[in-house]
């Protein structure tokens, strides 16, 4: 991926094989791809009209079908991870920001792109093993490297965190603090880790927490946005013994809850609600793009999604997987997601890479620089307040006032946090990750973090309309008695189950 601001957005489409549901329906294929010298082009037919049209992007991947000609070269995880990870990962090392995630319909197979299937890992795990096998084949000892993780869920605008027993989290989840890159997720635990199996175990603990968290509010599958947040770090000591460059790199792998047309889906209850939680936050994130695609002035405050992500869509790499139907029935929804992806091919960004020679320095001049823009604002703010008698505007401004001195103020606590983990040291690092760890073993409610397959005593598991979170929670009977129950903080059962019918 060349350095240049045009280059600093891509996008991908790939096309999945029929489900059941389009095969039983004997759906016909609308969609057909080409790979030019540079770039490629999809065509998407009109079932109706019989009309083709032509959207070019940087790539393509027909995933469809291995033997039908005319629709494009067959495309497997491995070719998308060369195409696509493999650049993303170089790129992150250099100490560029990543911004990654999939755009689609509900079951269009934006996770199987991302996350994968057993046997058939996604774009994320390989990025993951890829840098740690990277870091692996550096044999200067003169390098030190540091990997953190975070996973957080949007659900209905509230964010969690999927790393920490969901007893811990707080009433209206866990909120924004701004940073001098962008905001993060106040509160969020950031788990070290020193190998990729130690990625591998933060993601089979998030997809379990998923798991107690859908049975426990409802019956029905609850859906959410899932930002995977790898934080990538490189120092270079001289034989001194200082510090003489650090590299740093933050990588949102982001999995998006599907869109979908809520009639069309027959949702009600709760499901709607998530539905329209779901398609207001990726408004959001389509007008931000368009926005930025027209150079102007985002407004990323709109969604708990586009806060998040803001730093690495104005400042980073960014690729968009979009994910379509090869189906007639489902044309409307693969021309929209075509469209949007169109849109965002149009952003430019600058990309600059985070590389320092003396880091606290640095962080000093962006903290000061920051504060001194927040003051300004500040300031302009009282100005106004002071000159205005309107009393709705009024309230307003004060409102926006006590919202930028609650920035300056995080502000401070963000920077005082991030001089203490400068300070960190490899065995502050083991004891924070054995501590994550003792608190997971216990965070949920009976079940063992062993997967299935290597549990040999009786077991319970647990069944879930999303394959990706059937069967993940083994729940171990012990010899003779096993109670099983709601939480109860005098008399806890072996087995906490919080779903309707459970008393």
């Amino acid at each position: 991926m060349p350095d240049d601001e045009a280059e600093a957005v891509q996008v991908a489409v790939r096309m999945r094989p029929f489900n059941k549901r389009e095969t039983e329906a004997e759906a016909a294929r609308i969609i057909r791809m080409e790979r030019q010298l540079k770039g490629s082009n999809t065509f998407i037919k009109n079932p109706d009209s019989g009309e083709e049209k032509k959207f070019s992007f940087d790539y393509s991947f027909q995933s469809h079908s291995k033997t039908e000609e005319g629709i494009g070269e067959f495309a497997t995880q491995d070719t998308v991870f060369e195409d696509l990870g493999r650049p993303l990962m170089k790129s992150s090392l250099e100490g560029r920001n990543i911004c990654l995630f999939a755009y689609g319909q509900t079951g269009a197979g934006k996770s199987f792109s991302m996350l994968g299937a057993p046997g058939a890992p996604g774009i994320i795990p390989r990025v993951c093993q890829a840098i740690f096998d990277n870091m692996k084949e550096n044999t200067d000892k003169s390098y030190e490297f540091t990997v953190d993780i975070q996973v957080v869920e949007i659900y209905c605008e509230q964010v969690n965190d999927l790393l920490a027993a969901r007893k811990t989290w707080p009433p209206g989840g866990l909120k924004p603090k701004l940073t001098n890159n962008g905001y993060v997720v106040d509160g969020c635990t950031a788990k070290p880790c020193f190998s990729y199996d130690d990625i591998q175990a933060s993601f089979d603990f998030s997809d379990k927490n998923r798991s107690v968290g859908s049975h426990a509010l409802n019956p029905e599958s609850s859906r959410a946005h899932t930002i995977y947040t790898i934080n990538y770090q490189r120092k270079k000591r001289h034989e001194t013994g200082k510090i003489v460059e650090t590299v740093t790199a933050r990588l949102n792998l982001v999995d998006l809850a599907g869109s979908e047309r809520t009639g069309v889906a027959g949702t009600s209850g709760q499901m709607l609600k998530e539905g329209n939680a779901i398609n207001l936050s990726l408004t959001a994130l389509g007008q931000c793009i368009k926005a930025l695609s027209e150079n102007k002035k985002p407004n990323f405050r709109d969604s708990r999604l586009t806060l998040l992500l803001q730093g690495s869509m104005t400042n980073g790499k960014v690729l968009m997987i979009a994910a379509v139907s090869p189906a007639g029935i489902c044309y409307e929804e693969s021309m929209s997601t075509l469209r949007f992806a169109d849109r965002i091919k149009q952003v430019k960004i600058k990309v600059s890479k985070n590389v320092s020679a003396d880091p606290v320095a640095e962080m000093k001049k962006a903290m000061g620089a920051l504060r001194e823009s927040m003051q300004a604002e500040i300031d302009a703010l009282r100005a106004r307040a002071a000159g205005n008698a309107d009393p709705e505007a009024m309230t307003d401004l004060q409102q926006q006032l006590k919202q930028q001195e609650e920035e300056q103020r995080q502000m401070r606590e963000e920077y005082e946090k991030k001089m203490a983990e400068l300070a960190e040291s490899a065995a502050d690092r083991e004891k924070r990750a054995a501590e994550i760890a003792a608190s997971q073993a216990t965070a949920l409610g009976g079940a063992a973090l062993t997967k299935k397959e290597d549990m040999k005593d009786p077991h319970l598991l647990n069944l879930h309309e999303d394959p990706r979170l059937a069967e993940t929670l083994v729940y171990p009977l012990k010899e003779g008695t096993t109670t099983i129950g709601r939480m109860n903080k005098d008399k806890p059962p072996d087995l906490e189950f919080n779903g309707m019918g459970i008393i």
